[in-house]
């Protein structure tokens, strides 16, 4: 009997250990003309193949299998098989799952508003989701209000869009600072990089794991933190050499750090921002022009002929420097400029006071810089 007992004890033991851990995904598809489908799962990143597949049958599909460590993947449809909607930025597409994919049992809901359950993770992205989801369409209404001809509706409406994009961004920051050691925030931080100041996302980086770290774009993010921290405020100009209107070639301190306060403006004739903004450059440089003040537009446009008709019809009478290589621009590069207008604000000495200033704050700024 003892034996026996010492027997089944072992084959307990043995099929415990044989039982390895894995992940075991059901899913759900709300729309049934997608029944005879095939659904991928696909690790994230650019060029990724599809690691499984399965058929959904009755509205449903599942996958298992073991996944050593937790890792982004994304669970969709084949090229064409749905019809592609826009979205709003950081929002998951109609018909398709981001998860993190752990050894975990998790529940997927394929539909106009995917959902995934089943691990912290998870579940804190798609709570994330829906109040973002909320937010917009609160946002909507908005804009239907502010199309009304009372003046008092519209500045309301104005007043509570701002509302709701302090809202907006203050929920996504609140998930990245308490989420910055997982792989699906590092997601939300390369959607609303340009929604973040450039002091947060050092941050957010700071705190980052090697896991978050290791999400396909987030080294380009870094390294382009890296080029921002060497023309950040505080900072020397950065120096660099391009051709002027005349053909030759200019140095930027030229007419940096010699006793003027200067204004490097990144632009293009091509971006209509660009030429909404000039007219009231062009009225500023009017009246600071005699008062130690510059203006240095650095041009990424790539057509000669363009860049200076934009010149004339502007009326942009400040110096200009471009090497006509739009977004591979060098000075461009140097200042870890990916959007313009751009500018970036420089004392008498040289030093960079500010950047990406307009209207209104660079009109204050001026003032205070130039009394």
């Amino acid at each position: 009997m003892k034996k026996f007992f010492a027997f089944a004890a072992f084959a307990l033991l043995v099929t415990a250990c044989s039982q390895q851990p894995e992940y075991k995904i059901t899913g759900t598809v709300s729309d049934t003309n997608l029944n005879g489908n095939y659904v991928y799962l696909y690790p994230y990143g650019p060029d990724a193949v599809p690691t499984d597949s399965i058929l959904v049958e009755n509205g449903s599909f599942a996958f298992s299998g073991v996944q050593d460590v937790p890792q982004l993947y994304t669970i969709r449809f084949a090229e064409g098989v749905v019809e592609k909607q826009r979205v709003g930025t950081g929002e998951v597409a109609p018909y398709t799952a981001l998860l993190t994919l752990d050894n975990s049992k998790l529940s997927v809901e394929l539909s106009e508003t995917p959902s995934v359950k089943g691990n912290p993770e998870n579940d804190a992205y798609y709570a994330l989701q829906t109040a973002l989801k909320q937010l917009r369409a609160d946002s909507k209404q908005i804009f239907e209000d502010a199309r009304s001809e009372n003046k008092e509706i519209v500045a309301a409406a104005e007043k509570r869009y701002e509302e709701m994009e302090e809202a907006t961004n203050a929920k996504i920051k609140e998930f990245l600072y308490t989420h910055a050691d997982k792989q699906i925030a590092a997601k939300l931080f390369s959607d609303f990089r340009y929604s973040l100041e450039e002091n947060e996302r050092r941050e957010i980086v700071a705190k980052a794991s090697e896991a978050f770290k290791s999400v396909p774009g987030i080294d380009k993010m870094i390294e382009h933190l890296e080029i921002l921290e060497k023309v950040a405020i505080g900072k020397k100009f950065t120096d660099f050499e391009m051709a002027g209107l005349d053909g030759k070639m200019h140095k930027l301190s030229e007419y940096v750090g010699n006793g003027k306060v200067v204004l490097i403006d990144f632009w293009a004739s091509w971006c209509p921002p660009c030429r909404a903004d000039m007219p009231h450059l062009v009225s500023l440089y009017k009246e600071y022009k005699g008062k130690d003040f510059e203006i240095v537009g650095i041009s990424l446009d790539r057509a000669e002929d363009a860049w200076k008709k934009g010149l004339e019809d502007l009326h942009m009478t400040w110096p200009q420097l471009s090497d006509l290589q739009y977004w591979k621009n060098a000075g461009a590069a140097l200042y870890g400029v990916n959007s313009i207008p751009h500018t970036v604000l420089v004392d008498k000495d040289g030093t960079i006071v500010a950047k990406s200033l307009r209207g209104e704050k660079l009109e204050a700024k001026l003032a205070e810089l130039l009394k």
